[in-house]
């Protein structure tokens, strides 16, 4: 089914099917950073949410999906206080507008406090139909030193480039029959943790639209169908094997820094690419790994 997208001065980039807003990034003066919200999955369910359900203040900056940085030459582009750089989208352009993939290409700003430049990026995200009410998103990112004259490092730090809060109902911590599952064959937290992988996949019950069939109910568990995002990480985007900061309590992300710092010199360029699929049931049901092939296969021909 096709796509529509469009962009809403200092609001949002919004993505629609038919009349349903399936994907926004959020940006504009009273945001910290861009982020997505919602990202929905089958059945038009919420995958995603805003902040840590236990800490909302202390985790203020969990906005479903987002790019940051702990560790900036110093600065902090992950939190949200006093301290913290802003990433500040300058320019949006549309480069597909409608049909099963459609695509926009931003300028950001990433700025130190006094609004002190450190770096720029341009950003592409694609999202793309994949029928059956399931939804992708890639995200190209282009980051350079602000300066010509400095070199900017990106610190040893397991927060950043790419954080995924997912719903809570999707948590292993809330004994619902969340699921954590990497492309080794790890299973949640204790298996995933700072761990090597291609990829990982979070699934677990979405509350479920409309009346549940008695014979579908399943004793002791919530009226939901099971969803799950699945997170590929591109190889270029770390030289080393990509290692994942994944948590029970329900977020996970792809570490491009951690254990060994990363330099962008003078005219030089950091490129880091992922995709998200939400989609219906649990890795193994989705064959999550099959579609990390497919995907691998399409950029190695791209």
């Amino acid at each position: 089914m096709a796509l529509k997208i469009e962009v809403v001065p200092e609001k949002a980039v919004v993505v629609r099917r038919e009349k349903v807003i399936v994907a926004a990034s959020w940006y504009g003066p009273s945001v910290l950073r861009p982020f997505v919200y919602p990202f929905l999955g089958p059945g038009d369910r919420e995958l995603t949410r805003l902040g840590h359900p236990e800490d909302p203040v202390g985790h203020s900056h969990h906005r479903s999906i987002w790019i940051g940085h702990h560790d900036v030459s110093g600065v902090s582009f992950w939190e949200e206080s006093p301290a913290a750089g802003r990433i500040e989208q300058l320019e949006a352009a549309v480069l597909q507008a409608e049909g099963e993939v459609v695509k926009v290409r931003i300028e950001l700003e990433w700025l130190a406090p006094g609004r002190r430049p450190v770096l720029s990026e341009k950003r592409t995200l694609a999202f793309a139909d994949l029928g059956g009410g399931e939804l992708a998103l890639e995200i190209d990112c282009e980051l350079r030193a602000a300066s010509k004259d400095g070199v900017v490092t990106l610190g040893d730090t397991p927060f950043g480039l790419l954080g995924i809060r997912v719903a809570r109902t999707m948590r292993v911590a809330e004994r619902l029959g969340g699921k954590i599952v990497n492309s080794q064959e790890a299973e949640d937290e204790k298996g995933c943790f700072w761990q090597h992988a291609d990829w990982c996949d979070y699934s677990g019950p979405v509350p479920a639209a409309g009346p549940i069939d008695p014979k579908e109910r399943d004793a002791g568990r919530l009226p939901a169908l099971v969803a799950g995002i699945a997170c590929f990480a591109h190889p270029e985007s770390s030289p080393e094997d990509t290692l994942w900061h994944v948590r029970d309590d329900g977020w996970m992300g792809p570490c491009i820094s951690k254990g060994k710092a990363r330099e962008i010199p003078p005219g030089g360029l950091l490129r880091a690419r992922y995709r998200l699929e939400a989609h219906r049931g649990d890795a193994a049901e989705a064959r999550v790994g099959e579609r990390y092939r497919r995907w691998r296969k399409g950029q190695a021909k791209g």
